[in-house]
């Protein structure tokens, strides 16, 4: 069975197109992770960030009492 350069050629193209398609999966999966965290430490920020305001509050009621 022989084997011509246009087969060899069809092949390795068919193969590289699988990687390539490979690759990108794996990418766009690891993007959806990181965008997925991402969201999670926004979430986490913003009770933090909210936190801080809150007890920012609490120092300067507890600052006025003092002062009084």
């Amino acid at each position: 069975m022989n084997i011509t350069c246009c087969e060899l050629a069809l092949s390795i193209t068919i193969g590289a197109f699988a990687v390539i398609l490979a690759l990108l999966a794996m990418f766009f999966n690891y993007n959806l992770k990181l965008d997925a965290r991402t969201v999670k430490l926004e979430k986490k920020n913003g009770k933090e960030l909210a936190e801080i305001e809150k007890l920012s509050r609490e120092v300067k009621e507890l600052k006025k009492k003092v002062n009084e």
